[in-house]
């Protein structure tokens, strides 16, 4: 279809909120991912001994109800700081909150074993929507909330949810992004599928040998541009599209050409009206496993073939994979990246692999950059693929 000039969103973003291993707040997270800070480390929450590592992208050193499991603890954090940077009272209008998670709570029951704590005290916490409930109430939330679990393409798809919310009317802002904690059953199911990495997480690189588990959560206050402009805040990024497909191939590998990355890659391009030309940077979802890497850049370089190419990097060398928050945080990175002009690179990445070429990899901790168009993908078990494509406000 021909492409029409890009039209101006009606769904922008006013606030972002990180949790993750390199940092709490999108000012420390921000500097860490363009400074090369590697956030993997050894395991302190369980025992790690006979898996195939003991190193993970754990959040150290904040302050937690310890009555409340952490993944909720994650999301009222960033949740709040996505608020109050956008001057957002809640009890003003219908805020809704849209997660994507692949564990919810059940890491809550997991460390109450380990204790060997009362599980019938906690039974309210036994489901996936429980991670919503809390900060709906805490934070007078009386918009829609939707809990969505499809892998780890989950954050993505909370964010294209919510800006449906806010295009059809259901809400009049969303807190919109994913969230999930460090599981000893994660390291136990990637263990069997022999896919963690031993020492260090190194997508696109020759010697990459796996991904390692992570935790943390972004969350995106989105509205409409009406709205922002309405109540005088700054507007940090449009969401341009968002789209979600599936491969409808393997449970756990990805289309041997990649058709659902294809199709999500290709619709937010033609829904926007964007030219590939004109993407600056791709938020690859690189977990550094050999079968994802290498079909991710064969898509890559198809879908922008042509001189001008995106820059790609993917922030899982920094932080490891974490779950269904993985894509909310690096949509944080996106809207940074169209703020400040620093794409976050691949400080890991020393050696880049012959069957990732056709994609402008960035080697070292950054690049400078002014870019109008990033685009966020996202794979999950199951087949399930997600892209958002933002836009500079």
């Amino acid at each position: 279809m021909p492409l029409r000039e890009p039209l101006p969103s009606d769904v922008v973003v006013t606030g972002c909120g990180v949790v993750s291993p390199v940092g709490v707040g999108t000012t420390a997270f921000g500097a860490a991912i363009t400074s090369g800070v590697v956030g993997t480390r050894e395991v302190r929450r369980f025992p790690t001994d006979g898996y195939g590592t003991h190193r993970a992208g754990e959040v150290l050193d904040l302050p937690l109800d310890e009555d409340l499991p952490r993944s909720v603890g994650y999301v009222l954090t960033a949740a709040g700081e996505a608020l109050r940077q956008a001057g957002l009272d809640p009890s003003a209008a219908r805020v809704g909150l849209a997660l994507g998670t692949v564990m919810g709570t059940r890491p809550h029951f997991e460390e109450l074993i380990r204790r060997g704590g009362d599980l019938d005290g906690d039974a309210n916490w036994a489901s996936p929507h429980a991670l919503t409930t809390v900060p709906a109430g805490r934070l007078g939330l009386r918009g829609p909330r939707t809990v969505l679990c499809t892998g780890c393409s989950a954050g993505n798809d909370a964010l294209a949810s919510a800006a449906e919310a806010i295009r059809s009317g259901a809400a009049d802002a969303m807190l919109a992004g994913g969230a999930d904690e460090l599981s000893e059953t994660v390291f136990a199911m990637f263990t069997s599928l022999r896919a963690l990495a031993a020492d260090a997480v190194r997508p696109f690189d020759r010697n990459r040998g796996g991904l390692m588990p992570a935790e943390g959560a972004g969350l995106l206050v989105l509205e409409s541009r009406a709205s922002a402009r309405k109540r005088g805040v700054p507007i940090l990024a449009e969401v341009l599209a968002g789209a979600s497909a599936s491969d409808a191939h393997h449970m756990t590998a990805p289309h041997p050409d990649g058709a659902g990355l294809r199709r999500c890659a290709t619709a937010v391009l033609e829904r926007s009206g964007t030219p590939a030309a004109e993407v600056g940077y791709v938020s690859a979802h690189g977990t550094g496993t050999p079968a994802n890497d290498a079909l991710e850049s064969k898509v890559l370089a198809d879908v922008f073939a042509g001189p001008r190419r995106p820059a790609v990097s993917s922030i899982k060398g920094m932080l490891g994979h974490a779950q269904g928050a993985a894509s909310a945080i690096e949509s944080v990175a996106c809207v940074l990246a169209l703020n400040n002009g620093l794409l976050p690179g691949n400080p890991t990445l020393t050696e880049p692999d012959p069957a990732c070429e056709g994609v402008d990899l960035i080697q070292g901790d950054k690049r400078e950059a002014e870019i109008r168009y990033a685009l966020n993908v996202a794979h999950g078990f199951g087949g399930t693929v997600s892209a958002v494509l933002f836009g500079a406000a």
